[in-house]
C-alpha cells in the first residue's frame, strides 16, 4: 500500500503502567489503515496479555500456522493453546503446544465444557470469514473465556469489492482466480477454505447480538484499504479512491477488515 500514509504510533512501551482496556481501545482506534492492522496485530495481542495479565490463551483457527511460535511464546509466560476444525492441520502445529481439535462454531458442549472459564484471552486471524455460525462461535467463546476475559478477532467485512466477489463467485472459480493471483494459496503450502462471511460485518444489530449473549463490553475497529486488485491497476486506483472516500466519511460498511473485541 505504498499510495497510502501510514502513521506508526507506539503501543504500550515494555515497562510502563498498563492503560486500562477502554483506554487502550481509543489508542487502536486512531488507526484506519489496514497495513497498521496487519503489521501490529501480534504487538495488539501481546498488550492485551499485558492488560489482562492472561495466564492462558487459545488461538482460534491456528492450524498448522500459529500466529506464535513456542520461541515467541516463551518469555510471555502464558499457557498457549491452538484450536483448529481440522486435526491434520493441528498436526502439523508445533509439538510443544497445547491442541483442541473442534469446531468453533458447533454446538458440541463436550469440546466446549472442560474449557469453561479457563481461558484469558482467545484471538484469531482470518478465520471467522470461514466458521459457519459465527453466533454460536461467540456463544462458545463466551463459555470459555475467564470472568473479565478478553476475545479479538481479525476478520475481514463482506461488503469490501474482493469479498464480496469472492462470496458470490462458485467455489471452484474462487478458487482458481485466488491461485493465479496467489501461487502460493494451495493444500502444501497455505489451503484455501470456503469463506462463509457469517456476520462479517461492522454494524450496530452485530454489536447489539453480542451484548445479548452476556458479553459486558464490545467493540468493532474498521480499517480500510486491501491488496487484493494491486495487479489490475485501473481496478486498483478506482477502489482505492473509494476507499478513502468511505475511509474519510467512516462507511464501515465498506470496510476492508475489523477488530471485533468482545469482554466476558
Amino acid at each position: 500500500m505504498t499510495s497510502v500514509e501510514i502513521h506508526h504510533a507506539p503501543l504500550i512501551g515494555r515497562g510502563e503502567t498498563s492503560p486500562s482496556l477502554h483506554e487502550y481501545v481509543e489508542i487502536l482506534a486512531e488507526h484506519r489503515c489496514s497495513m497498521w492492522a496487519w503489521q501490529h496485530y501480534r504487538d495488539v495481542l501481546v498488550d492485551l496479555l499485558s492488560i489482562r495479565n492472561a495466564k492462558r490463551v487459545m488461538e482460534i483457527g491456528g492450524g498448522r500456522f500459529p500466529l506464535f511460535s513456542p520461541r515467541d511464546i516463551a518469555p510471555l509466560d502464558v499457557e498457549y493453546i491452538v484450536n483448529d476444525v481440522s486435526a491434520a492441520e493441528l498436526e502439523r502445529a508445533p509439538i510443544e503446544m497445547g491442541k483442541v481439535c473442534f469446531d468453533i462454531g458447533g454446538a458440541d458442549a463436550q469440546e466446549i465444557d472442560p474449557l469453561s472459564n479457563t481461558i484469558d484471552l482467545t484471538f484469531s486471524k482470518m478465520v471467522f470469514e470461514h466458521v459457519e455460525n459465527v453466533g454460536q462461535a461467540y456463544r462458545n467463546i463466551y463459555k470459555m473465556l475467564a470472568p473479565g476475559g478478553i476475545c479479538l478477532n481479525f476478520h475481514p467485512v463482506l461488503f469490501s469489492p474482493p469479498f464480496l466477489i469472492n462470496y458470490l463467485t462458485p467455489t471452484g472459480a474462487a478458487e482458481w482466480l485466488l491461485h493465479k493471483l496467489a501461487p502460493r494459496r494451495n493444500g502444501d503450502e497455505e489451503p484455501k477454505f470456503p469463506a462463509k462471511y457469517d456476520r462479517c460485518r461492522v454494524s450496530r444489530s452485530l454489536r447489539e447480538t453480542l451484548r445479548s449473549i452476556g458479553y459486558r463490553d464490545v467493540w468493532q475497529l474498521p480499517f480500510w484499504f486491501h491488496e487484493y486488485f494491486a495487479k489490475f491497476p485501473g481496478i486498483q486506483q478506482c477502489d482505492r479512491m473509494v476507499n478513502k472516500i468511505a475511509e474519510r466519511a467512516n462507511w464501515t460498511a465498506l470496510a476492508s477488515y475489523c477488530f471485533t473485541i468482545v469482554v466476558k
